[in-house]
């Protein structure tokens, strides 16, 4: 007698089918996420227009519930919904501001010649001159409201280890070891407190994965700081679609602009709150191919950086740290104590948190400088 097989290639090719389906229906709304995460935008468009009509015919059936609800049940009951990697409300933010190049508004009447400034004093390079008799479409979610102004000078205040000097470090990936290097420096009870947070593939492009503009309102609306250390642009060579729907070809003065514009946005918002940030530059990587495109991102976020006044913004150099000014790539160096100590991890992007504090060291020096102390702080390293 023969036997029927139950796993005939056209009875698997259904049952898949039919997982599938099933599976694309109950994720609804959230079957963005996956779709925006491609990075040739062509190949996103085709994605996100399927994700929208499978997301349509979930909604309409009231499918599109399910499978939210049993992931936001899941973190709650485990207590992960409040760690930085699992809020929900900042990740896959799919706001109209994601990627908008919109600007605060210009007035149309104003000269061709004139110079934009925002209101922490920069000078406004990204904003087009509007032809007169025209107006520019300027309103922008997350922009500084009308009259604001910068955070109040602080400089004058003694720190002391009962009164340490607030430093929130905010960034991508590379922010872990160099936010667990610069504390590693300050040490313990120290004159210099120490706050950061990493969020792995962030950067100024891609808000609708992670939106750094909200985040930075909720943290600073309730933690009051000294100072900012910020560190984005490792994850931004793409390109990204305007509000327009225009494509941003990165490498392009189009995407220049755009990029500038999103800078100025995080800077402008940080500055509401401290007196002074610190925006640290590119590494230097292992990889040549993906070096030149972090050295492009570093000569247009220099360019970028000399639109503030350098007591508002100062750029700290990572490269003349490690490797050192003009040398070579390296994975280990000598640090101050004479050992030999491994900087770089091995996927040659990386620091170590050794090597973080090396890094680092210039930047807590400046930290020193800038402020008073009751005694000035003192730097430690790694054995």
């Amino acid at each position: 007698m023969e036997k029927k097989d139950a796993y005939s290639p056209n009875g698997v090719a259904l049952a898949t089918g039919i997982a599938v389906l099933t599976f694309v229906i109950l994720s609804g709304t959230t079957l963005w996420i996956p779709a925006s995460r491609l990075q040739n935008l062509h190949l996103r468009s085709i994605a996100l227009s399927f994700s929208e009509a499978a997301s349509a015919v979930s909604t309409m059936a009231r499918l599109d519930r399910p499978l939210p609800y049993l992931r936001s049940g899941f973190l709650d009951a485990t207590g992960l919904s409040a760690h930085p990697s699992w809020d929900e409300r900042y990740y896959n933010k799919r706001s109209n501001y994601a990627d908008s190049t919109k600007h605060p508004a210009a007035d149309p009447a104003a000269s061709p010649d004139s110079v934009l400034r925002t209101a922490t004093g920069r000078q406004d390079l990204s904003v087009p001159i509007a032809p007169e008799g025209s107006v520019i479409d300027t309103a922008s979610a997350g922009a500084l409201p009308a009259g604001a102004l910068p955070a109040e000078p602080r400089f004058n205040m003694v720190h002391s280890s009962e009164n340490p000097l607030k430093v929130y470090m905010f960034g991508d990936s590379q922010v872990f070891s160099l936010g667990s290097g610069l504390s590693r420096l300050a040490g313990k009870d120290s004159p210099v407190s120490v706050e950061f947070l990493a969020i792995h593939s962030s950067g100024f492009v891609r808000w609708d994965y992670y939106s750094w503009p909200d985040k930075l309102d909720d943290y600073f609306s309730s933690n009051p700081c000294d100072a900012a250390v910020m560190m984005l642009g490792m994850n931004d060579y793409q390109s990204f679609w305007n509000s327009r729907g225009e494509i941003m070809k990165k490498g392009t003065p189009e995407w220049e602009a755009a990029y500038r514009e999103k800078c100025g946005r995080i800077i402008d918002r940080v500055l509401m709150s401290v007196p002074r940030i610190y925006w640290v530059s590119m590494p230097l990587v292992k990889n040549s191919e993906y070096n030149e495109t972090l050295e492009y991102i570093d000569k247009v976020q220099d360019d970028i950086c000399e639109s503030w006044s350098p007591d508002l913004v100062v750029r700290i150099r990572l490269r003349d740290a490690i490797p050192g000014t003009g040398k070579p790539y390296t994975d280990f160096l000598t640090s101050p104590l004479g050992n030999q100590v491994r900087v770089m991890s091995e996927d040659g992007s990386h620091f170590t948190v050794e090597g973080g504090q090396i890094a680092m060291k210039p930047l807590f020096d400046r930290l020193a400088r800038d402020y008073l102390f009751s005694e000035v702080p003192v730097a430690k390293f790694p054995d």
